[in-house]
């Protein structure tokens, strides 16, 4: 008895484990996903270019004269005002002949002076028939003289006068000192580079573009501009001038932006990435580019026989806990993002991460 009741006790369980296993295949099993709430968005649609800022006042001033370095003004860094002197060379020599001028010049003006008077007097006299034809003369030789005198003599100190002054190395406009390329007591020949000086108010960057590119762009649009030595900021510029040529070499164009950003930490010859800006969207649905299932289909032309490649998008909507899959049309994309034209509506709710997993109408867990 005991041995039967034991076999009706065993086949009851093994009966109940089958229908519990039966019924765990039978339910079905949910995915867990990540989802976005499609809302309207601005996008943009940027051209990509790279190139190196410089300021828009550059300039390296040279030695005129050559001499030796007696005195430097003036460090990297330091800020100067226009004619502001950064360095001097040895100039004794000029200035004694500047001395020399000077004092000719004012000898030669007060000759001028004694001279006119003279011939004021005699021209006075002349035109009263007091003095005869050849004294007028004499005194009209002698005032042109004086005055010839007084021209070469006014040249002579202009002249000794600049190479006075070509000893002194000054900033041609109020800007930054980006370098000195001398040091004291060095002796320099005359067009050797001396000191550079920039504007940093003011950068500027000239890039290139090619193809397509160029009928997009206009002056005025807006330019964000990345820089890989400071990380995490986008800076503003603006496209300021275009060449009305193209390049027969490279094929391209050259376009010049300007910083409209003024920042310290951009610097002349820094590497950037340009991203001029030539279409916008203020009002759209822009969903993750991620969230696309990309699918491509053959058809075949039954004229030509030709194959042509389709390439569709499709996501996952979530509706009442389960997993659609919807085509959409695509508009512009930019870092990440891409404008949706049709297939989607805002407020729908779509899956960003577990997509590729997902399978039509399967049932989906929402995690956060």
């Amino acid at each position: 008895m005991n041995k039967r009741i034991f076999h009706l006790i065993s086949f009851a369980m093994i009966f109940m484990v089958a229908c519990s296993q039966q019924e765990n295949d039978n339910t079905e099993k949910s995915v867990p996903v990540k989802i976005y709430k499609v809302k309207s968005e601005s996008i943009s649609q940027y051209i990509r270019v790279t190139g190196t800022v410089t300021a828009e006042e550059d300039v390296v001033v040279y030695s005129k004269i050559s001499e030796r370095i007696e005195k430097i003004y003036a460090k990297p860094g330091q800020r100067v005002t226009k004619d502001q002197v950064l360095a001097e060379q040895k100039n004794e020599i000029y200035k004694q002949g500047l001395d020399i001028a000077n004092a000719a010049l004012r000898t030669a003006d007060l000759q001028v002076k004694m001279t006119l008077q003279d011939f004021e007097r005699m021209n006075k006299l002349y035109s009263e028939k007091a003095i005869s034809q050849q004294q007028y003369d004499q005194i009209k030789t002698a005032k042109e003289t004086a005055e010839q005198g007084f021209n070469q003599a006014k040249s002579a100190y202009e002249q000794t006068k600049e190479q006075y002054e070509n000893s002194f190395i000054k900033a041609p406009f109020a800007g930054v000192v980006a370098a000195v390329y001398v040091e004291e007591n060095q002796t320099i020949s005359m067009g050797q580079p001396v000191v550079q000086v920039l504007s940093p108010s003011k950068m500027k960057s000239k890039v290139n573009l090619t193809g397509a590119d160029i009928q997009n762009i206009k002056a005025g649009q807006k330019v964000l501009i990345k820089f890989p030595t400071i990380r995490g900021e986008e800076f503003n510029g603006r496209v300021d001038k275009i060449n009305s040529s193209i390049d027969q070499m490279s094929k391209s164009m050259e376009v010049e932006i300007i910083l409209l950003s003024n920042d310290s930490r951009i610097k002349s010859g820094m590497f950037g990435e340009f991203l001029i800006e030539t279409k916008k969207i203020d009002k759209s649905i822009v969903v993750p580019e991620s969230a696309l299932l990309p699918q491509t289909e053959i058809k075949i032309d039954r004229d030509t026989g030709l194959q042509n490649l389709i390439k569709k998008y499709y996501v996952f909507v979530v509706e009442n806990g389960r997993a659609k899959l919807k085509e959409v049309k695509t508009g512009i994309a930019n870092n990440g993002q891409i404008e949706i034209t049709g297939g989607i509506n805002i407020g729908d709710t779509i899956i960003v991460v577990g997509q590729n997993i997902v399978k039509e109408d399967q049932p989906v867990n929402v995690i956060e």
